[in-house]
This record gives structure tokens, C-alpha cells and sequence, in this order.
């Protein structure tokens, strides 16, 4: 599929969380507002060194990002007087970013191949899942005084995908290993991952 692409350091998008993010650059002012109208869906690329981002021609791939990416759509939440914009980007997947397209746009397009993952959850994993799930209510608890806030966070932990999201998100502080987790195609492996972090010590809290 064709997809704009959003490349950003150390900024990954799972699939389904939200990501909140402010727009100021005209080219990707112009991204958002076309791919709202055209229902466009927007890829989150990692973006691993910032001094090693180059211009890129139609037919080649993107050096300067990890080939994996998280997708979703986005929606604006407001729009500034000064033109910029808060927005919210809505995880659907992830995909395998391919060659640039030539759409004459300011800003880049890509070719897009989605990736399936396994999504259902091994019993054994059930309660390492379940231990990442009271330490992520415990930060939200903690971290967000707004107690409609907490209850919207809470309610959109329902699924193993996105505790894990989440869980990757806000309580793994490095962003490496938060695109490492993106990368597993297994919510098993990401769940095993991601308790490994955490008993090591390797998180936020």
C-alpha cells in the first residue's frame, strides 16, 4: 500500500495506541491535512541517527530509518492560531517500508507492505502479562492526576496488544528497545521481552 512517511528520532508507534504529536513544519502540515482528506494512512519511522538524514529520490528506499514501522491515521485534536497543530496519530499495525514514490508531494512517500503478526496470547505468558498490566496501573495512578484521564488510559487496556503498546510506551526508557519490541512479529515475544526488561530493572519506574 502507499503510505506518507513521518520520520522522527526516537519516536516509535504500535499498533493500537495513540500517539500525541505536535506538527510545526509546513511539509508535514501539509502531510497531515492531505492524508486526513485523502484517509491516508501515515508511517512512524525510527529514525536511529539524525546526522545521517539525506535527501531521497523516487525508487529508492530510505537509508536514514528502520525498515519497520508502525502505521495508523491521524486526527487533529487542535489547530493552533499560529498554524501548527496537536494531533493525535492512531496505531492500526505495522509494515515494511519499500521505495519512495514519486508523488511531487513536499514531504516523502512510500511503498508500504503490512505486516501480519500473531496476536493471541500463550497461556504462559498470561501472568507476565498480567504483572506488566499492575505496574503500568500503578504509573498511571501516579503519573496522571486527572482521574477522567486515568479512566480513559484504563479502559484501552482491554487487550494484550495494547498493554503491550502501552507498556512499551511509557515504561521502557530506552527508545532502541522500544523499536526492538515493535520489531517482534509475536505478541508472545514481545511479552517475554518486555518481562525481562522489567525484572532487570530497565524501565521507567
Amino acid at each position: 500500500m502507499e503510505v506518507f512517511l513521518f520520520p522522527l528520532v526516537n519516536v516509535t508507534l504500535f499498533p493500537r495506541t495513540t500517539k500525541p504529536l505536535n506538527i510545526f513544519e509546513p511539509r508535514y502540515l501539509a502531510m497531515i491535512k492531505d492524508a486526513i482528506a485523502n484517509k491516508q494512512p501515515i508511517a512512524l519511522a525510527y529514525i536511529e541517527d539524525p546526522s545521517k538524514v539525506v535527501p531521497v529520490r523516487p525508487g529508492e528506499a530510505v537509508p536514514f530509518v528502520r525498515e519497520i514501522a508502525g502505521y495508523g491515521y491521524a486526527q487533529i485534536i487542535e489547530e493552533r492560531v499560529n498554524g501548527t497543530l496537536l494531533i493525535f496519530l492512531q496505531g492500526q499495525g505495522k509494515l515494511r517500508l519499500g521505495k519512495v514514490l514519486d508523488r511531487g508531494t513536499p514531504y516523502i512517500v512510500c511503498e508500504g507492505s503490512i505486516i501480519p503478526e500473531k496476536s493471541i496470547l500463550e497461556p504462559p505468558q498470561k501472568p507476565k502479562l498480567s504483572s506488566m498490566h499492575k505496574i503500568l496501573s500503578r504509573w498511571i495512578y501516579s503519573h496522571i492526576p486527572d482521574p477522567m484521564q486515568q479512566e480513559m488510559f484504563m479502559k484501552n487496556l482491554n487487550q494484550p496488544e495494547e498493554i503491550v503498546g502501552a507498556f512499551a510506551s511509557y515504561m521502557v526508557r530506552d527508545y532502541d528497545l522500544q523499536q526492538m519490541v515493535l520489531e517482534y512479529d509475536d505478541i508472545n515475544d514481545k511479552v517475554v521481552f518486555l518481562h525481562r526488561l522489567m525484572e532487570s530493572n530497565e524501565l521507567t519506574v
